[in-house]
């Protein structure tokens, strides 16, 4: 398991692999999930896609940044990998979108752009 902590009082980040998600920790209780799956690459020159499916937070612990700290924290590991993201997740769609830094990390869709010309 891959982990961080953002600082004193703050959420611990831990990649749990074995389980496909990453996880937010207070102390031993989640209070956040971020689940995967891995798509094998198509060819040795097309990395492996992440995709990141679903993030759920605790109720109580809603609005105080874990979610965001869970997809920073997925996508600078899916980064260190050398994996592509596909964000099926509209959380992690939205991040993205917010934070333009990650968007070389989005995957290619399978066709070309020639390939949507009419």
């Amino acid at each position: 398991m891959d982990e961080t902590s953002a600082g004193p009082g703050a959420v611990r980040l831990v990649h749990d692999d074995d389980r496909d998600r990453y996880v937010a920790l207070d102390g031993e209780t989640v209070v956040g999930v971020l689940y995967y799956g891995d798509d094998t690459p198509g060819s040795p020159e097309r990395p492996a896609v992440r995709d990141l499916r679903s993030t759920v937070v605790a109720p109580d612990r809603g609005g105080r940044g874990v979610g965001s700290a869970l997809v920073r924290f997925a996508l600078e590991d899916i980064r260190a990998r050398d994996l592509s993201v596909r964000p099926t997740c509209w959380f992690v769609r939205g991040w993205i979108e917010r934070h333009p830094e990650f968007a070389p990390l989005l995957g290619r869709p399978d066709t070309s752009e020639e390939d949507e010309k009419p």
